[in-house]
Formats: C-alpha cells, sequence, structure tokens
C-alpha cells in the first residue's frame, strides 16, 4: 500500500470514527470561562455545522493520458448546543490501478471536557469499495471515539477546527459552514 493510500485509509477510518475513552475534568478548554457546560451540552466554541474539503494533486495514467484526482474528501460534524452529533464524510484514492472510497454515516451524542471530545454514536455505518483491498460495511453504532481539539482563529476569517486522534493523527482543519 502506498504512503497516500494507507494515509487516506488512516485518515477514513479515523474519521470514521477510531477512539478511546477519557477520564480528564477538565472544563477549561478553548473559549471557556472555567464554568462547566450544563449536563448534556457542549462549549459554545464547539457548537457548529463543521465542514472540511480537501483534494490531491492530479495522477496521470501514462499509457492513456488519462488523468484523475489523486485523493477527494468531503466530511461535514455537525455538534449541537444540546450534546449531539451528526458526521457524515465521502472520501475517495485514485491510485493506479487501485481506487478506494469510503462513505460514512452517523449520529449520536457528544461530550466534551477540557479539551477532549467524545462521540458516542447511536446509529452509524461506513462503506468501504477497494479495487485492490477489502470492502464491505462496519457498523458504527455503539462505539465511542476521542479526540483530542484545538480551536484557533484564523486571521481575518472563521475560526478553525482541527481533531487530534489517539495516534496523534490530525484531521482538518474544519472550518464553519
Amino acid at each position: 500500500m502506498t504512503p497516500l493510500k494507507a494515509s487516506l485509509v488512516a485518515s477514513v477510518c479515523v474519521s470514521a470514527i477510531v477512539g478511546c475513552g477519557s477520564g480528564a475534568d477538565d472544563v477549561t478548554g478553548p473559549g471557556n470561562t472555567g464554568n462547566p457546560p450544563p449536563v448534556g451540552a457542549l462549549p459554545s466554541d464547539l457548537v457548529a455545522a463543521w465542514h472540511l474539503e480537501q483534494a490531491g494533486d492530479p495522477v496521470c495514467d501514462p499509457s492513456t493520458g488519462q488523468c484523475t484526482s489523486s485523493y477527494a474528501r468531503s466530511e461535514t460534524l455537525e455538534l449541537t448546543g444540546g450534546g449531539t452529533f451528526q458526521h457524515s464524510l465521502f472520501a475517495e484514492s485514485n491510485l493506479p490501478p487501485c481506487s478506494l472510497t469510503a462513505h460514512h454515516q452517523s449520529s449520536g451524542t457528544a461530550e466534551a471536557d477540557g479539551t477532549t471530545l467524545q462521540l458516542h454514536i447511536a446509529t452509524g455505518l461506513t462503506r468501504v469499495e477497494d479495487t485492490c483491498g477489502e470492502s464491505g460495511d462496519t457498523d458504527e453504532a455503539g462505539r465511542t471515539y476521542t479526540y483530542t481539539y484545538e480551536i484557533t482563529p484564523e486571521a481575518g476569517g472563521p475560526a478553525q477546527l482541527m481533531l487530534i486522534d489517539d495516534k496523534g493523527t490530525r484531521i482538518g482543519p474544519f472550518v464553519p459552514q
């Protein structure tokens, strides 16, 4: 597997949510005043429909001259003040002779503690089609995924959300829709 394909598969799996629990008690995350949010609520700086779009450089087949984007990704994570989330992802990788597509859709409850965000999936499905590997569907219901999050203002623009999984992989930046 090429490094780009491995990276895409890893980020798809991470984005389709991979993680573990956290026992942190600090509620002084970015933008918080130190007062804990109401039970079931998220800090106001997290509440938004966050979106991420990425596209890779074209890859051309030397024998045909036909070109395609090496990868593309579109992802939305909507977090509500009431502590719920909806997540959708479409990602594809085209590294001849292989092609990989992943679709993910999930919803459930979300909680933040300090700079830790947990997503508890009530319903969710990830579908992967890989012409050079394994394809199939994964039921995500009942899983909890944990991220460290960072929210930073962009100079002259909207805030940006960066998610970091337990392996240190950075996913983002997401911007509000």
